[in-house]
């Protein structure tokens, strides 16, 4: 059983703060960093992907934070509250509005109630392990979807008080503070009855877990450890799923076709499964289709079966190693990549639907590896949780 709490959060106290906020830490790379870190010197990524040589970054993120804690840089909210999160965006010429709201998660085991779709990698819980324990706070919140219109709609009309909207990477993203103590227990109850997927943040969700489990072994009480900041978002609520097309790199293109042509026929823009782009797109449609088994039928499970293991005998450390194969997140990423000779060949998959989702978790099952992209991405710094924030929210 999900239970959410309001925390006290912990956000810049300027209105206009455009230039404090970076993307979740894992889609940034080392360009992108030096370009936040030169735009302001109050940018967040100074904590999030801190600065300085192996463990002392983590010391180094723990003393900025201080320092702008001190400064008032950073402040708390004086009132326990939940935190309703809107963003306007584009995607494919057509104009969205994502709408949500963050809330500090008490940390349960995955499998229950709350649904991992994906599996994880040590190394980035290790990073993020260090950083967590080190400041004691989180700036990047996990993404979860549930599935209750009625309460996305409660969320959406109940009184709110207008923080502060930035405008960043060509979206506009407001935030809005629930303090009402009748609003809060309404979502608190009904949060409970939900079954919770991860959209975004497997690493950050199981890291959290590792340090609640650290803690209890070194019998050390640190409360607010056991929560995490999650932001909740219904699935109608327009965050666009969306699939993580395929590259191939470094192969012979006209013998690919011969095989591809073994398991595929020519299909149209009305009747295909994927498409083929080698500088012409192709519709490419399975001669016979996998019909049997929630992840055997998947769409991104034939084809790495057939394209990847059965026509290019790729291991599963083949395909992880992106020397061979790779990796786009739109069409324009697939075509670019193949016009400058990056890639061979790039493979449209069609994206997997919110009901798929529900149903593959519910039985504890995961999807392969790089099946599902989440857009947009929420900023980092809009309102983080430290382990203090959750003093005196517990029985708002």
């Amino acid at each position: 059983m999900p239970i959410v709490e309001p925390f006290k959060g912990i956000f810049f106290k300027e209105k206009k703060i455009d230039t404090y906020v970076c993307p979740p830490y894992d889609v940034i790379d080392s360009d992108y960093k030096n370009q936040l870190l030169s735009k302001d010197e109050f940018n967040i990524v100074r904590i999030v992907l801190p600065e300085g040589e192996n463990d002392q970054k983590y010391k180094n993120a723990k003393n900025i934070l201080k320092a702008w804690i001190l400064q008032k840089k950073l402040i708390f909210d004086e009132d326990c509250s939940f935190y309703a999160y809107s963003c306007k965006y584009s995607i494919d010429g057509v104009e969205k509005t994502l709408f949500g709201f963050l809330g500090a998660l008490k940390l349960e085991e995955l499998g229950g109630s709350i649904k991992p779709h994906e599996k994880t990698l040590k190394g980035p819980k290790i990073d993020r392990f260090k950083l967590i324990t080190s400041t004691n706070a989180m700036f990047c919140p996990i993404m979860m979807i549930y599935d209750n219109v009625q309460l996305s709609d409660f969320i959406k009309k109940c009184n709110k008080e207008d923080l502060f909207e930035v405008n960043f990477e060509n979206k506009l993203h407001k935030v809005y503070k629930i303090n009402d103590a009748s609003a809060i227990n309404h979502i608190k109850q009904k949060i409970k009855n939900q079954t919770l997927v991860i959209a975004d943040g497997h690493h950050r969700y199981e890291t959290c877990l590792s340090i609640k489990e650290h803690y209890k072994q070194i019998g050390q009480e640190t409360p607010g450890s056991d929560y995490a900041l999650v932001f909740f978002v219904d699935k109608n609520d327009e965050l666009s799923l969306m699939p993580i097309h395929r590259l191939i790199k470094k192969i012979n293109i006209d013998k690919l076709k011969q095989k591809l042509y073994n398991f595929f026929e020519i299909g149209d823009v009305f009747n295909y499964d994927i498409v083929m782009y080698d500088g012409e797109f192709t519709y490419l449609k399975y001669m016979k289709k996998i019909t049997d088994g929630l992840i055997e039928r998947l769409d991104v499970k034939i084809f790495e079966d057939v394209v990847f293991k059965g026509m290019l005998n790729l291991s599963d450390a083949d395909i992880a190693s992106n020397e061979i194969s790779g990796y786009a997140h739109s069409k324009e990423e697939v075509v670019k990549s193949v016009d400058r000779k990056e890639a061979a060949a790039g493979f449209l998959l069609k994206p997997i639907t919110y009901d798929t989702l529900f149903e593959i978790t519910s039985h504890n099952l995961t999807f392969p590896q790089k099946s599902t992209y989440f857009y947009p991405k929420i900023p980092s710094g809009l309102v983080g949780y430290h382990f203090s924030s959750i003093e005196g929210c517990k029985n708002v």
